[in-house]
């Protein structure tokens, strides 16, 4: 009988020990660029992450356990870290305005793509807040680049080092932190070291993507001093402006690639939507350019440029279910118009200033005009456009809208979601996009939630969907992402056990699970929510 209970404590003994049950997915090593700044200052936290586990890493949450410190900029996790594989992460922070000092803890949690989250790795500062003269920098490093560019264009960035230490640096590597879809096109190669009181110029060229962008482009330098290794880094801010309306064909085949055709496509829909609704659509560019152009006035982007087409569209029509013509120029000058007929106008618009657009739709075997949208492509993938239930955002944003459950109800239930693509208007013309709108649905609405959640509680909300089903757990991202705004979603986080955040969501799916989902799921938060009786 001793025996028996001596088994269970040795295996723990052994696995303890084998460091089996809480090896770490990686290592993760903290700096900071300054620990004197000025009031309302900004320094950098440099995190390095070396995937040392046995999975892929996909996420990082950074959180600072002192209220008086923001953050400022945070960058991109790369979408898979693969084992073996490292990354650099620089974060933006920006000191309170009232001097004194200050203790600045920092943990990071790590997730895998096996959905687990992963705690344990904290660092600890102390940064000073002072408005006297700050202790000059003993390798000085300063950056010149341009304020404003635009989308596509290659730029130069001019890195400047000076070494005010006695003695040699040797200097190991500089890295950019860039905004998303930027590029680092050439880069000089790092001298060896600096002697004393020389300096150095290091001229790189950059190039900015097809999007619009503002924000904070980093560079981190790391040396050696002859002691200790150490690392210094710098950011200057930088917009971005596209307007494709400016652009002519070559740079936009540039810009969009394949999609390209969904601006000069001279149909919009399919001749099953022409018998039905009796219509041409037909788009004629060049005449709806100019009214586009005025409502648009001087956005920077095409999203900006569509979200202005998007409002303009819901102020300047009545809107119904009443649909007489699928012909843009016909729609134009109508006071009312049926949501069909202004998600056709819409698509039109946007491609008149040169954005890809295209009508989605479902299709049940026979019918294709089922709950249309708009969608357009960008440098950062495809928005949607949904005039009925007002929404503007991107593919998946959308999927994390309460306007999606119905949709993917209806595609579990043997509907395809198809990209009108007519060419010679006989029959069904039109793409399967279906797997656009499904594929890897649950990463992608956790990615969704997870930004509307605040860092403490993302590893609570991890661990309430860790334990189901895929469907109740694809159930549950649907609720969550249905929340009015994220302070509800928090409190329910933070007030609520994991067990009844668990058994609430467990009978709500057990009973609607085969019933008809409504167009609109905040009803099923509501419930949820404890809001609905």
């Amino acid at each position: 009988m001793g025996m028996r209970k001596a088994l269970p404590v040795l295996l723990v003994l052994i696995v303890l020990a084998s460091g089996c049950l809480f090896r770490p997915p990686a290592e993760v090593k903290f700096s900071i660029d300054k620990t004197t700044v000025p009031p309302g200052g900004t320094f950098h936290l440099i995190v390095t992450v070396n995937n040392t586990g046995k999975v892929g890493l996909v996420g990082a949450t950074l959180i600072l356990g002192n209220d008086n410190f923001q953050i400022v900029q945070e960058p991109s996790f790369p979408e898979m870290l693969k084992v073996g594989q490292s990354v650099q992460l620089v974060w933006i922070l920006r000191a309170p305005e009232k001097p004194g000092t200050y203790s600045v803890q920092v943990s990071l949690e790590l997730r895998d793509e096996l959905r687990r989250t992963w705690t344990g790795f904290y660092s600890h500062f102390t940064i000073t807040v002072s408005k006297e003269l700050l202790a000059p920098e003993r390798l000085l490093l300063s950056i010149d680049a341009p304020k404003n560019v635009g989308g596509g264009e290659s730029f130069s960035v001019l890195v400047r080092i000076k070494n005010e230490f006695r003695s040699p640096v040797q200097l190991i590597n500089g890295s950019f932190t860039l905004l998303p879809g930027m590029k680092v096109v050439s880069a000089p190669a790092m001298p060896h070291r600096i002697d004393p009181g020389k300096s150095v110029t290091l001229n790189y060229t950059l190039k900015a993507p097809f999007a619009y962008r503002n924000g904070y482009v980093s560079y981190v330098l790391r040396y050696f001093t002859g002691s200790s290794f150490e690392s210094t880094a710098r950011s200057f801010r930088i917009t971005v402006t596209w307007r494709p309306w400016e652009e002519g064909d070559e740079t936009l085949m540039q810009a969009y690639g394949k999609e390209y055709h969904w601006i000069v496509d001279g149909l919009l829909v399919d001749e099953y939507w022409v018998k039905r609704f009796n219509s041409s659509s037909r788009v004629d560019g060049e005449r709806l350019r100019p009214v586009a152009l005025r409502v648009i006035d001087n956005a920077s982007s095409d999203v900006e440029a569509a979200e202005r087409v998007f409002r303009w569209v819901v102020s300047n029509y009545s809107l119904g279910d009443t649909t007489t013509t699928l012909e843009p120029e016909k729609i134009l000058p109508q006071d009312r118009i049926s949501y069909v007929e202004a998600q056709i106008l819409t698509t039109a618009l946007l491609r008149s200033l040169n954005i890809p657009a295209r009508i989605v739709s479902l299709f049940n075997g026979t019918d294709c005009t089922i709950r249309p949208i708009t969608e357009f492509y960008t440098a950062d993938g495809w928005y949607v456009l949904d005039i009925r239930h007002g929404f503007i955002g991107t593919l998946d944003e959308y999927l994390a809208s309460p306007y999606f459950p119905r949709i993917y109800q209806l595609v579990r239930n043997g509907h395809r979601v198809v990209a009108q693509s007519p060419l010679t208007l006989t029959g069904h013309e039109h793409v399967d996009v279906t797997a656009q709108f499904t594929e890897d649905l649950e990463n992608r609405l956790t990615n969704q939630v997870l930004k509307r959640v605040r860092p403490n509680l993302r590893s609570k909300l991890t661990l309430v969907l860790a334990n189901m089903p895929p469907e109740e757990r694809t159930f549950a991202l649907f609720i969550f992402a249905s929340a009015p705004n994220g302070g509800d979603l928090n409190r329910i986080l933070e007030e609520w056990s994991v067990s009844k955040i668990e058994k609430t969501v467990k009978a709500l799916y057990e009973f609607y699970r085969s019933m008809q989902w409504r167009d609109d799921f905040t009803y099923y938060w509501k419930i949820f929510a404890g809001e609905v009786p």
